[in-house]
């Protein structure tokens, strides 16, 4: 069909590719949709708009299967989604791209797409490359998404969701941390899936933008449908009247011009690893703006005025010079740095609304350290009535509330300080027409106290109408000064003519920072390359010292030694990838000894057939035990895997009080035969090791293992279930402790209740020694192998070296600090965060990465 300005849109079906019917849904104490009807049809683009607050974001999961309504149901493509979720939702053609993403920002762009694919069980596509650069997407598969800018980011989050060719298309602020360019690219793509017959649900607080794409758009107040009205009969103010349900002031709120006479703020040759150097100054009672294309620098700067990155260059305040800048002495200073990235680095989600509100207010909130609840409360009492916030109350977690009161909480904590220059990076990103007046008002407000105001934003005429001067970066410098009035136009203009810049011959690496990159490259494998250095020195240093070391009995007892902790660190591994942990191995190792001196008295058939099935089914039941406790009963998993612990202990003692019970003594023997010095269940416990690691990085579990501990949510959202995923990986590390404990069945040849107890850190040790950290997703199975054969040289070789046990143990606990100390230090080079000196410039596709 063709609208009124004449555009071409994409022909509607006459049966709709996704219906919402009667669809309500509740939230304790709030009602956040009432008996919804929404339709979207193939080859439209359907707007919704609405506050913040309003529902949206509940109709949206709803439809993705995120979350179940109260009532009601829902159609994609004529078929019912049930209750199968998200992975249903994605498998009938609906795709989502969040506003926050569904990316693992560890993972490479090739990872993440991959692993949307695998999630659905779709064949991955196979030219990355040409898919990327048929979406014009400035980087390549193997760049880490933590790499790339918010805009580079979210345009990947789109063009994800697009590269299924769905069905059904869900976008939720996808333009909110673009730039105008950007955006206008990510416009064109939403036009040619329209026209590909792709029904698009478009979720934005741009409204122009909503005018110039959408066919239809709906009205969402209250959990409510107000009205659905197609693109030739509205404008922008009717839209925002009913969306607030009267009638809104659009215009800038007017201000003072009484500006002091000498800078605020000062910033002199100011410079770190994305920019710089750059100078500027804000008056006292100014608003000052940043602009410029996605990716050159803006964050950085601001972020450089607190000293996060800044690595040279002065910073003033009234005249003063901060020494040593990092955030606190800055907010001390009296710079008040306020973030774009809120949900991130601005608020903690699990407090309540008057903790994230008056967290930087130091004295204030009470003497001595402090927090008097009255003042408490009164703070937030008056910054509710004074910018409009609206919490059932002060002891609300602000996660509850929406992403506008969110935004006004984060900006109403520098008026409870009052502080003397004010740096806010994207005020409005995110937030509805109404908030947005509101946030204007504040910042206005602020300077017209005499504040100096510094405002970072990727809206091109929310700063023509704000600022007074205009500071335009082009890839990390200021390559233009607007000073007010300005107009969009001339913004827009000055930022895109700059990126046309030549480069300057300066940009080639030099030798130190070709061999950071290098090492950066190196980071995974470090563990591995640190454990073999070190087992090799500490094995020549003994050999050199004692003529036992280098034998071949003695190197098959420290193979046959390393094999229970070796295979109890796999199976820790496994559940740490995860983002988990078990405690209670030790317990179940101690368990499989007392139930292998109770089944297994020799090696014959029928021992075999008893005990192996019996201790499967142990290393089951703990698992699934300790996964129903951590997932749908969501204990934390220190209490509940410690509550195993007892249990499992207490079993083995019930089942074997004190030690007997005589273990196969064929055992031992068949744990030492193998081809020369080497027992054979080592040279599996190699080729198993071997195995495992080329699962994790070469097959879809692996992928799906990783990204689960690096980001649950991510993999949640696209339809890979993280609790199954953990689940499985208890299950995993129990098995693993199953067959440590066999392992040293083999050795103490004797039921003993707590033979395994002395294994649990050490198989801690092992894990962090081999890379693994408790935040999930980093480690190998061949590093956590290695760890444990490391630990169990240094019991081989201490004796020998006559170190005593009090030693032995001091040694354990430094190599592990020097060992993660490395570590962490290899991942601050890889990750950027230790560079300092000269900035390198960058190509314009570069600095989109940067």
């Amino acid at each position: 069909m063709v609208t009124s300005d004449g555009e071409t849109r994409g022909s509607s079906s006459s049966d709709p590719a996704l219906v919402l019917t009667n669809v309500s849904k509740s939230f304790p104490g709030v009602r956040a949709l009432a008996e919804v009807d929404f339709e979207c049809q193939a080859g439209e683009v359907h707007a919704l708009v609405g506050e913040n607050g309003s529902g949206k974001s509940t109709l949206i999961k709803i439809a993705a299967g995120v979350l179940i309504p109260d009532s009601g149901s829902v159609l994609i493509e004529g078929r019912s989604l049930s209750r199968g979720g998200i992975r249903q939702a994605r498998g009938l053609g609906l795709m989502t791209a969040y506003q926050d993403t569904s990316l693992v920002p560890e993972l490479t762009v090739a990872d993440n797409i991959a692993l949307s694919f695998d999630a659905v069980g779709e064949k991955r596509p196979g030219d990355l490359n040409s898919l990327l650069a048929a979406y014009q997407l400035p980087f390549k598969p193997s760049a880490t998404v933590s790499s790339l800018g918010p805009g580079a980011r979210q345009l990947l989050e789109v063009a994800r969701a697009m590269c299924h060719r769905p069905r059904v298309l869900l976008l939720d602020e996808p333009t909110a941390a673009l730039d105008m360019k950007l955006a206008a690219h990510l416009e064109e793509l939403v036009r040619t899936a329209r026209g590909e017959g792709t029904a698009i649900v478009y979720v934005s607080h741009r409204l122009e933008e909503v005018r110039r794409l959408a066919d239809r758009l709906t009205v969402l107040r209250d959990g409510v449908i107000r009205g659905t009205y197609s693109s030739r009969d509205w404008n922008v103010d009717d839209i925002v009247e009913l969306m607030v349900g009267a009638k809104t002031e659009l215009e800038f709120p007017q201000r003072g011009n009484q500006l002091s006479e000498k800078p605020r703020l000062e910033v002199r040759s100011l410079a770190g690893s994305d920019f710089g150097p750059v100078s500027l100054s804000v008056r006292g009672g100014e608003i000052v703006g940043i602009a410029g294309a996605e990716g050159n620098g803006q964050r950085a700067l601001l972020r450089g005025l607190i000293g996060i990155g800044q690595s040279d260059g002065d910073i003033a305040v009234d005249g003063g010079v901060l020494t040593r800048n990092n955030p606190s002495t800055a907010l001390h200073a009296g710079i008040s740095f306020q973030s774009g990235d809120r949900a991130a680095e601005s608020v903690y989600g699990p407090l309540p609304v008057m903790d994230n509100l008056t967290i930087q207010s130091g004295a204030a909130n009470g003497p001595g350290g402090l927090a008097v609840l009255s003042r408490l409360k009164g703070a937030f009492s008056r910054a509710a009535a004074q910018f409009g916030i609206v919490a059932a109350s002060p002891f609300q977690p602000i996660s509850a509330l929406s992403g506008g009161n969110q935004q006004k909480i984060v900006l109403a904590r520098p008026t409870l300080r009052t502080p003397k220059v004010l740096v806010v990076d994207e005020p409005t990103q995110g937030v509805d027409a109404r908030a947005r007046m509101d946030i204007y008002r504040m910042l206005t407000d602020a300077a017209d106290e005499g504040i100096a105001v510094l405002v970072n934003s990727s809206d091109s005429s929310e700063l023509a109408g704000l600022c007074d001067r205009v500071y335009v970066m082009s890839r990390g410098e200021i390559s233009a000064e607007l000073v007010g009035p300005t107009t969009e136009t001339e913004i827009v203009r000055s930022f895109v003519s700059a990126a046309g810049i030549a480069e300057r011959p300066d940009t080639k690496l030099t030798g130190p920072a070709r061999f950071t990159r290098s090492l950066g490259q190196l980071t995974s494998y470090v563990p591995v390359i640190v454990l073999l250095l070190l087992s090799a020195l500490l094995a020549i240093y003994t050999g050199a010292h004692s003529p036992v070391f280098w034998t071949g009995p003695n190197l098959a007892n420290l193979m046959l030694l390393s094999l229970p902790l070796a295979f109890v660190a796999l199976g820790q591994q496994f559940t740490l990838l995860s983002g988990g942990f078990d405690i209670s191995v030790g317990a179940t190792m101690s368990l499989t000894v007392v139930l292998a001196s109770m089944t297994l008295p020799d090696l014959s058939a029928g021992s075999l057939l008893l005990t192996v099935p019996l201790l499967l089914l142990a290393a089951v039941a703990v698992g699934a035990v300790n996964a129903l406790l951590i997932g749908p009963l969501k204990v934390n998993p220190i209490v509940a895997t410690i509550a195993t612990l007892g249990i499992i202990q207490g079993i083995a003692i019930v089942l074997r009080p004190q030690p007997g019970g005589m273990i196969a003594p064929d055992l031992g023997t068949a744990f030492s035969l193998g081809l020369g010095s080497i027992p054979a269940p080592f040279a599996i416990l190699v080729v198993l090791t071997i195995a495992l690691e080329i699962w994790l990085y070469r097959t879809r579990g692996g992928l799906a293992l990783r990204a689960v501990g690096f980001n649950a949510q991510s993999s949640d959202r696209i339809g890979r279930r993280s609790v199954l995923v953990r689940s499985a990986s208890l299950i995993v590390c129990a098995v693993g402790a199953v067959a440590g404990g066999i392992c040293l069945a083999s050795l103490t040849g004797i039921g003993t209740n707590d033979v395994g107890a002395g294994y649990s850190l050490p198989c801690f040790a092992a894990v962090f020694l081999g890379g693994a950290v408790l935040t999930g997703g980093r480690g190998s199975f061949v590093g956590a192998v290695l760890g444990a054969v490391f630990l169990s040289l240094i019991d081989n070789a201490t004796p020998l070296l006559n170190i005593p046990d009090g030693a032995k143990q001091a040694l354990y606990g430094a190599i592990l600090v020097i060992a993660v100390a490395a570590y962490a230090g290899v991942e601050r080079v890889r990750s950027g965060r230790g560079r300092t000196g000269k900035r390198h410039p960058l190509s314009s596709k570069q600095r989109l990465k940067a």
